[in-house]
């Protein structure tokens, strides 16, 4: 039995999808922590199966977790049949510490994690918990190997996840009552990489150099852990969550220079803005969608949708590229097409479009499903009661024949499409992001510039 707090808001996690109301019963769902336990499971054991296909690891999922198993010929055997789970789930004394129903203000800290939850102005927000949430979490499985790993997917989703949506953004992050009388069996003294390992015992972690050939499958095996340090852990694991947050925020659209390192070669995400109002992004996403998207429904042409005053900058080529997909897609643009000084721009900014994902399937371009991102920020638990700031980015290849492109009007732009590995940067690119030249993708950019920034250090 583990009696378990939660340390940040909880966003969804119901039933029902963007509720306007909060549960009032089942408010931690049995079905909901079954599906965060699975997926840490899979993160931990699931290099184990890389080399015999996916259809290996599903059974042994099947085998743990239970499945209704897959179409097939009796002579399929067990990959075919339905398995009852060997891991029992009991949630109780669930004790609320209040909603939050007030108006996300987009320029509050938490925002960056909670904006989803956000509605028209005229509309109430998505509820959320607020942190606080008590509950007990009561876990059964058989005895030996089984048990063990499923105590190892509890401590990693009480270590690294959270419940409800967008967890890997820090929300529903939940740690142990510090009067739990084995809490250092399941929590680190530190959040670097020998504290870790010793919890998991031989499961390989946080070791990149194993991971020559990443699959599809999230994973620890050659996941990279940076670490805030001493200097950061705290008792309120609410300001840890914002540490973490805040460098994921500051590095995509930061418009201070860095305080410590070197500024010059660092540069900034964005340039200052006026007032409420944000400056102009030195990302390159915005530049590009420009020269390729339309100023609205109607437009005849695809292409130059945007006043002079935004024209795009030359060290941002006609060549696609698109490195924020590697935070995860799809990502909505929204331009803005008032002036500063009342009335439209002229010529107008694109309407709105998206950067997706597509593969080919039977020589048609089929649009595919959302990407999680592959990077979590949140506050780990430590032992003493405190808690740690942490980047963590787990081992994870780009999908197979994957392609990121441009949709506007719910229709792709082909000329847009680049496959993820060439997603990162142009040849023919110099971004006024200068964090964005030294490096070869983004996960090497971001843990680089939290480096030199020394927000934060490889675990």
């Amino acid at each position: 039995m583990l009696e378990l707090k939660t340390v940040t808001p909880i966003l969804g996690g119901g039933p029902v999808a963007r509720s306007a109301e909060l549960p009032s019963v089942d408010i931690i769902r049995v079905p909901t922590v079954r599906g965060h336990l699975r997926f840490w499971w899979r993160a931990l054991y699931g290099h184990a199966y890389v080399a015999g296909g996916s259809e290996a690891l599903a059974l042994r999922e099947r085998e743990l977790w239970g499945g209704m198993g897959r179409a097939g010929n009796a002579s399929d055997g067990d990959a075919a049949r339905a398995w009852r789970s060997q891991v029992e789930l009991r949630v109780t004394e669930v004790r609320p510490a209040g909603a939050d129903t007030g108006k996300i203000d987009l320029g509050a800290p938490h925002a960056y994690a909670l904006w989803p939850a956000r509605n028209g102005k005229q509309e109430a927000d998505v509820p959320r918990w607020k942190p606080g949430l008590r509950f007990k979490l009561e876990v059964t499985a058989p005895e030996g190997d089984a048990m063990a790993q499923v105590r190892n997917a509890v401590r990693a989703w009480i270590l690294f996840g959270g419940y409800g949506s967008r967890p890997r953004r820090g929300c529903g992050s939940v740690c142990l009552e510090p009067s739990a009388p084995d809490i250092t069996q399941w929590l680190p003294a530190s959040a670097d990489r020998a504290s870790l390992r010793r919890l998991f015992g031989d499961v390989p972690l946080f070791s990149p150099e194993l991971a020559e050939h990443p699959c599809d499958l999230p994973l620890l095996r050659g996941a990279q852990l940076f670490q805030g340090g001493a200097s950061t852990r705290q008792r309120d694991g609410e300001k840890a969550w914002l540490a973490a947050l805040g460098w994921l925020r500051e590095f995509r659209q930061g418009t201070q220079p860095v305080s410590s390192g070197d500024a010059e070669l660092l540069g900034v995400a964005r340039s200052p803005g006026q007032g409420k109002r944000a400056g102009r992004s030195n990302w390159p996403e915005a530049d590009k969608l420009r020269r390729f998207a339309r100023a609205s429904r109607q437009s005849r042409s695809a292409g130059n949708a945007y006043p002079q005053v935004h024209a795009p900058r030359p060290q941002h080529s006609a060549t696609p590229a698109w490195p924020r997909a590697g935070f995860g897609l799809p990502i909505v643009f929204h331009f803005q097409q008032k002036r500063r000084e009342g009335g439209d721009y002229q010529p107008k900014e694109p309407d709105d479009v998206q950067l997706q994902w597509q593969r080919q399937v039977g020589g048609q371009w089929e649009q595919m499903d959302r990407l999680a991102s592959p990077l979590i920020v949140k506050a780990l638990p430590l032992a003493d009661g405190r808690f740690e700031p942490i980047a963590l980015w787990l081992e994870r290849g780009t999908p197979n024949g994957g392609h990121v492109v441009m949709t506007q009007f719910k229709d792709a732009v082909p000329l847009t499409r680049v496959p993820f590995a060439r997603a990162f940067r142009a040849q023919d690119d110099q971004p006024l992001f200068k964090s964005l030249q030294r490096a070869d993708n983004l996960r090497d950019a971001f843990f680089m510039w939290l480096k030199e920034t020394r927000k934060a250090q490889e675990a």
